[in-house]
């Protein structure tokens, strides 16, 4: 049990780093605000274990406003994150390997 409880916290602490380390990626390479960088990153995060994404399905996860999230996952693309598929209305989102 106590082994259990280890490794998740060490699971957890790695997580914490490595989506520290990609937001100041993020903000160096692309010269964004750490806080766009941090929405980003939450936004992979919550995607980077489903298989596919749609844009209401990260509009009611975050609260923000569907104009606003569609800028965010068209940064996502052209940043070489997520990789876009079907046409606006259908549009689907996939995180890259």
């Amino acid at each position: 049990m106590k082994q259990e409880l280890t490794d998740k916290l060490l699971k957890v602490l790695e997580k914490v780093v490595d989506k520290r380390a990609l937001k100041q990626k993020m903000v160096d390479k692309w010269s964004i605000k750490p806080s766009l960088a941090e929405k980003l990153v939450d936004i992979l995060d919550f995607v980077a274990d489903k298989d596919e994404i749609t844009t209401e399905e990260i509009v009611r996860q975050f609260g923000f406003t569907a104009t606003t999230t569609k800028r965010y996952l068209r940064q996502l693309t052209e940043f070489g994150f997520l990789e876009a598929h079907g046409g606006n209305k259908n549009r689907t989102y996939q995180v890259l390997s």
